[in-house]
């Protein structure tokens, strides 16, 4: 009997390279899926249906803005009672989950109104009766237009401009704050960015420039800006970890936590959180006017 040779060595590295060869393109092309198709896996669901022919209730005005590309997105505003040139309210912006639309967010608008705030629900585009295709940059754009419309109000307070998000629209909310001056920042059960949420499903090599980096954007607020963080730690959408990492990012919030699901804390069970904040914003702001009529007059 003529025994076996032995296998060589080399073929089984060459066996070897190969199997790493074909794991590491697979892993490649799956990144890159994710960045390529990075709208479609943010935006799933657009409610087109079953916004179609609604109208805002009674107690809000419609808006409608046109963007810089032509785009025509809706948003309902809700004044403050009382609200006008003379007495002037804090306003809130109001970014709502995935899946929901502004006609879901009512709860928001009725816990800010209580405080004495006006409410502005925002929409995406490609929501509900929104023009347009859903996308992250355009959205952050989109926020920063309303924004502008809101704090151009007569009946408001643009110095006491807030931000208010759940979910995938608390994200929407810090990217707002890292463009314009919000008064104050309020996120729930949100994904502290892009990156974080892209490896809670084991994707580690980001291929977008696009970072949607909520902690970044906590980092850099300026010191004093009062925010308000929420998780459940039964949420089973967004992982609580992340309420751990956006912690981290701001010394001094505000972080509260619960046995809850994904929903928000605030408008279910702890409208104090929101009361806090706002008076928290008022005091910064009576702060800076008090430095601004103690600065000596320019020349």
């Amino acid at each position: 009997m003529i025994p076996a040779k032995p296998r060589k060595r080399g073929g089984l590295a060459r066996s070897g390279l190969r199997v790493a060869l074909v794991m590491a393109a697979t892993y490649l092309a799956v990144c890159a899926g994710m960045a390529w198709w990075k709208d479609a896996l943010i935006f799933p669901f657009h409610g087109r249906e079953r916004a179609a022919g609604k109208t805002a209730p009674a107690c809000y005005e419609t808006w409608w803005q046109t963007m810089r590309d032509g785009v025509k997105v809706e948003a309902w505003w809700r004044p403050a009672r009382g609200a006008g040139p003379d007495q002037p309210a804090p306003a809130v912006l109001v970014f709502h989950g995935n899946g929901e639309l502004i006609d879901d967010s009512r709860d928001f608008a009725d816990v800010w109104h209580e405080l004495g705030a006006s409410v502005l629900l925002v929409e995406y585009r490609g929501y509900g009766r929104s023009e347009g295709v859903p996308g992250v940059a355009d959205t952050v754009a989109d926020a920063a237009e309303w924004y502008d419309r809101v704090a151009a109000q007569p009946g408001v307070r643009a110095d006491l401009v807030m931000a208010h998000g759940f979910s995938l629209g608390g994200v929407f909310a810090a990217e707002l704050a890292g463009v314009r001056p919000v008064a104050g920042l309020v996120m729930e059960g949100t994904v502290a960015s892009l990156r974080q949420a892209a490896r809670d499903r084991g994707i580690w090599l980001l291929l977008t420039r696009e970072r949607f980096d909520a902690e970044a954007v906590l980092r850099a607020l300026p010191v004093g800006v009062p925010v308000v963080l929420t998780h459940g730690r039964g949420d089973d959408v967004v992982p609580y970890r992340h309420l751990g990492l956006l912690a981290q990012a701001r010394s001094g919030a505000t972080v509260v936590d619960g046995v809850h699901g994904h929903y928000p804390l605030t408008t279910q069970e702890r409208p104090d959180l929101l009361r806090d904040l706002l008076e928290a914003a008022k005091a910064r702001a009576a702060r800076g006017m008090d430095n601004a009529l103690a600065s000596p007059a320019s020349r």
